[in-house]
């Protein structure tokens, strides 16, 4: 993976830190990913084009809950910063190609 150059004790962004809030980027494209162990961290999400993702697809939040990906509407925020736990649901806009999700990794708060 070419991420995997970069996480090395000689790389500059780990002797000195992230200058940035967001450090990393998961695209969700179906199935189930859990934000726990080495995904722990992820604290914001990005939904391109909602409503093409369809009634099974859900954003489980740390302290409980869960939101429909297609409720989640970004259109003045951008990224919109929640705990994320787990993704889960079918292949993200399968129907019409046009749907992304991006879960963001990120330091602090947004």
């Amino acid at each position: 993976m070419l991420a995997d150059q970069y996480k090395t004790e000689d790389n500059q962004f780990e002797r000195l830190g992230h200058p940035g809030r967001i450090t990393e980027v998961y695209t969700f494209s179906g199935g189930q990913v859990d934000f726990t162990g080495s995904m722990y961290g992820y604290g914001a999400i990005r939904v391109v084009n909602p409503g093409a993702t369809g009634n099974s697809n859900f954003v489980q939040l740390s302290g409980g809950g869960s939101v429909l990906l297609d409720d989640i509407d970004a259109s003045g925020l951008g990224i919109v910063p929640v705990s994320v736990a787990q993704i889960s649901g079918s292949t993200v806009g399968a129907s019409s190609g046009t749907t992304k999700v991006y879960v963001f990794k990120v330091r602090g708060t947004i």
